[in-house]
């Protein structure tokens, strides 16, 4: 059997072998990198923002608060804390000065400073709004007495033509008698005469109203106390001037 195994590439005996050079003596070019240090390689890692962002440094640093005097550091804390509690007080006078303004049907049921908000605001709203309604009700009633005007007019007693009021002391009991005469069209407040001859410490015996041509004629009887030398304690001088004074309307 032939063990001989015929090789694919033909050559000649003839032929001289030449030996490969060695690698040492073939030149390869080398790609110079330039070195990094390990302490480059520290600062370009801590340099990379994290997320793309930069972060800045704290405010106060271990650095600064190590520098910090230990009492100014505390002095501090406690004007901080200090500040902190009266700003704290001063929102817990501010929220109940909210409450007490808001009706107890808008607290009912409501326990946390959220909630009383929401109901001061819901109060507001609903304040405005009667307030927008009472405003167009009053518009409403000016135009409508625009329409209608009616004309008063004030005047007093004494503008009268001929003596309105008459105030004598008819003896020496103390009997006043005070006399008013007003025409027809003339809204005297009786009512006010009467008060304030009670106001005067006049005490009213009758009162009588009696229309005579185109005026009214009003008659009181008052009594007074007197005095040791049988006068009225009143000044009736001074009675019928702030009767004469008194005010009245105009009738239409």
């Amino acid at each position: 059997m032939n063990d001989n195994i015929g090789s694919p590439f033909s050559y000649d005996l003839g032929e001289e072998l030449f030996p490969l050079p060695s690698l040492s003596c073939i030149d390869i070019p080398v790609p110079q990198f330039p070195s990094i240090s390990p302490l480059d390689s520290n600062k370009s890692g801590s340099q990379k923002p994290k997320n793309g962002r930069r972060k800045n440094p704290p405010a106060n640093s271990s650095d600064d608060i190590g520098d910090m005097n230990p009492n100014e550091h505390k002095k501090k804390k406690i004007m901080h804390r200090d500040v902190e509690r009266q700003r704290r007080q001063d929102m817990a006078s501010l929220y109940a000065t909210l409450r007490s303004l808001l009706p107890h049907e808008y607290l009912k049921g409501k326990r946390s400073i959220c909630d009383h908000m929401l109901e001061a605001v819901k109060y507001i709203r609903h304040m405005q709004s009667r307030i927008q309604d009472l405003s167009n009700k009053r518009d409403e009633l000016k135009r409508v007495s625009d329409k209608n005007p009616v004309a008063t007019m004030v005047e007093t007693l004494d503008s009268s033509k001929r003596e309105s009021v008459l105030v004598r002391a008819r003896n020496e009991s103390g009997e006043v008698q005070v006399v008013l005469n007003t025409a027809t069209q003339h809204n005297l407040p009786v009512s006010n005469i009467l008060r304030d001859l009670a106001t005067e410490g006049l005490e009213i015996l009758s009162y009588i109203s009696t229309k005579v041509n185109d005026s009214f004629i009003h008659t009181i009887e008052c009594q007074t106390l007197v005095d040791s030398n049988h006068t009225p304690s009143i000044d009736v001088s001074e009675l019928q001037h702030k009767l004469i004074n008194l005010e009245y309307f105009l009738l239409n």
